[in-house]
């Protein structure tokens, strides 16, 4: 980007940023809408996606909806992404997820902070009470990440090792230091350390410098499966983030658009896709669930979400249907 495109914020604005392909569009819109939704004042939030590639038609489709809730719609970020195209993916990722990385040379000096949002996500709490969070001294505020165990490759304690989808940003201690050119150098110098597209890269240079976050400003899908991963965690906050979450990170080829979900909240996600003018999800039939529970490790899923959706209903959360 040049100089005269960088983008700038409205005082008291709160800055959220997410990256998307056009084949991820519409889940953005539902992570949008919930976010909105969820806001004590929506009319702080600006919100901006890089742009990777999304159709005019589903750039009209977001700031609609966005802008039933009180939003002033979706500033879509272009970029030269040559950059990116010779870094390797891994599985269901494509090239858009790297584009966080650069997030500070889109904002002028006078932008200090801002909220970075995967797609695969649903907001519950009140985006305002993360923005709040004092960051000064740290160059993100983030969550552990609970699932699998690429903190042993990359050579960090499980502690130290972040989970890169909500990352509340410093971007005058990211400009500072460099720490764009320094991911992209750590991600090509350190292959044999690398098990993520980019989040590994950002642990490798950020491992020591970022503040611990409640776990439930990113519910991962490890909080249903406890390990020795969650037993660090107290109870209390481990129940916290299980039962009032207030980001539901839904990680994995798991997603909640699939026709058949396995997570114990996928239909948060419908709660939110339902009230969109055009949904972006898809109703399975009887031949989809057939295909679905065909294996063992499949039945195995669904056991875990049916007692875990028990679990619910006895504490009362009010599920979905």
């Amino acid at each position: 980007m040049t100089p005269e495109q960088l983008r700038s914020l409205p005082p008291n604005a709160v800055g959220i940023v997410a990256s998307s392909d056009d084949n991820y569009a519409p889940h953005l819109t539902v992570l949008f809408y919930s976010l909105l939704a969820n806001c004590s004042a929506p009319e702080r939030v600006s919100l901006f996606c890089l742009d990777g590639g999304i159709s005019d038609e589903n750039k009209a489709r977001m700031n609609q909806e966005v802008k039933t809730l009180g939003g002033s719609g979706v500033d879509f970020v272009s970029f030269n992404s040559d950059r990116y195209d010779n870094l390797p993916t891994i599985k269901h990722i494509t090239s858009s997820a790297y584009y966080r990385i650069s997030i500070p040379e889109i904002f002028d000096d006078s932008v200090h902070k801002l909220i970075y949002l995967d797609c695969d996500m649903i907001v519950k709490g009140d985006i305002i009470e993360l923005w709040d969070t004092d960051i000064a001294d740290f160059h993100i505020g983030a969550v552990e990440n609970l699932s699998g165990h690429t903190y042993k490759k990359l050579g960090i304690p499980q502690n130290q090792y972040f989970n890169s989808g909500m990352l509340l940003i410093n971007l005058d201690l990211w400009r500072r230091d460099g720490i764009p050119e320094k991911v992209f150098r750590f991600k090509k110098e350190n292959p044999d350390k690398i098990s993520t597209n980019d989040q590994c890269a950002l642990n490798g240079v950020l491992h020591d410098k970022w503040k611990h976050l409640h776990l439930k400003w990113n519910q991962q899908t490890g909080l249903y499966r406890p390990s020795e991963q969650t037993a660090a965690f107290s109870p209390s906050e481990i129940e916290e983030a299980t039962l009032s979450p207030g980001i539901i990170h839904y990680i994995g080829w798991d997603k909640p658009w699939r026709k058949v979900r396995f997570h114990p909240l996928a239909n948060e996600y419908d709660r939110f896709a339902d009230r969109l003018e055009t949904s972006p999800r898809i109703k399975p039939g009887f031949g989809d669930y057939l295909q679905a529970y065909a294996s063992v490790s499949r039945l195995k899923k669904l056991r875990r979400q049916l007692k875990w959706q028990a679990w619910y209903k006895e504490k009362g959360y009010d599920l979905y249907r």
